[in-house]
């Protein structure tokens, strides 16, 4: 589980529930409504609905499942392991990767493995890699524009819930009061039930997942440029200095002196 994920969801909640308790006095039901919650919710979810097919719609729990467990891969300890992979082929041989392959969880480094066992042509691995990240990121950008949908179509049905909640509110002005304050709750609260939407959940939803999506792009970037020199017999040393042209200095500094120098 990501950690920073976590922290953000118990802040947020956090200092929502804080100001809702303070500013009722421990009344938390007054923020509330059922008519509120099922028109803006309901109403952002029918939008997508609208505007993505359905099987997109349908793996929103995948897309939770990435944004709340994405499993953190760290460039240097990828090109560490991609050099002893290098220091492998270039003592036994290519050939000698076949073994590690299998061992591989990552499915896209055991296929880029395999390719370089099979003599598969360097223009040939490249393509077929790139090609399976370019299907990877029409996926996460199907899981990106669902929730940037949910945010910006969320508040639109705040505010149908505000001018709903008003219209029925006006009608009874010559009423029951209690009928008045409904419709001024609903009002109010759809409106707060847009903004959270678009602000504490689909809007940051959304943007971690580009951002977990580029990290996966680089990563797999990375595994192309290590097993295209590796299948080139480059010395490991030419192999480390290709990957490490990926991150910044400071990484490379701490990287030098977690080898010894």
């Amino acid at each position: 589980m990501d950690i920073a994920t976590v922290i953000g969801i118990l802040f947020a909640v956090g200092a929502i529930t804080w100001a809702m308790y303070e500013g009722t006095h421990g009344h938390l039901s007054a923020f509330f409504s059922t008519e509120g919650f099922v028109l803006v919710l309901g109403g952002s979810f029918a939008a997508v609905l609208l505007s993505m097919p359905l099987r997109s719609c349908l793996a929103v729990f995948g897309y939770i499942k990435k944004w709340l467990f994405a499993k953190e891969v760290r460039a240097d300890q990828l090109i560490k392991e991609l050099v002893g992979f290098a220091e492998l082929a270039r003592r036994d041989g290519v050939l000698a990767l076949e073994q590690v392959a299998k061992q591989q969880n990552d499915p896209f480094l055991k296929r880029a493995l395999q390719l370089a066992v099979d003599g598969s042509d360097p223009a040939t691995i490249e393509q077929t890699l790139n090609y399976e990240i370019a299907a990877l990121s029409e996926r996460h950008k199907n899981g990106k524009k669902f929730f940037e949908l949910m945010g910006k179509y969320g508040p639109g049905f705040g505010l149908t819930a505000t001018l709903i909640g008003q219209v029925a509110m006006f009608r009874n002005m010559g009423g029951d009061s209690a009928a008045i304050g409904k419709a001024l709750a609903v009002a109010l609260l759809g409106t707060l039930y847009g903004c959270l939407i678009c602000n504490v959940i689909c809007g940051p939803i959304a943007d971690k997942l580009a951002i977990r999506s580029a990290e996966e792009k680089f990563h797999k970037e990375l595994i192309i440029t290590g097993i295209l020199s590796i299948q080139a017999g480059d010395n490991p040393r030419i192999v480390q200095m290709k990957l490490t042209s990926f991150v910044s200095e400071k990484e490379r500094a701490a990287m030098v002196n977690a080898d010894g120098g």
